[in-house]
């Protein structure tokens, strides 16, 4: 490389306007596809909180018969 560097943008004006797009496009899918990413762990993390709950709540629920039957 030439050694400069380009801070937050200011050599764009010399980039080509297709150069720009192409630049645009790519920022906008990376931003549509970690917002998919970040919806799918909010689902992910609400089906694991349910599933321990239904996990904790069935084990009580499975032990208490279980005593109840060796009473008898």
């Amino acid at each position: 490389m030439g050694g400069r560097v380009s801070c937050t943008g200011k050599q764009d004006y010399k980039k080509t306007k297709p150069v720009l797009k192409a630049t645009r496009l790519k920022a906008e899918a990376k931003k549509s596809s970690s917002g998919f990413r970040d919806a799918f762990l909010v689902v992910a993390a609400i089906l694991l909180f349910v599933l321990c709950v239904y996990a904790f709540f069935y084990l009580n629920l499975s032990t208490e018969i279980n005593l109840d039957v060796d009473m008898d």
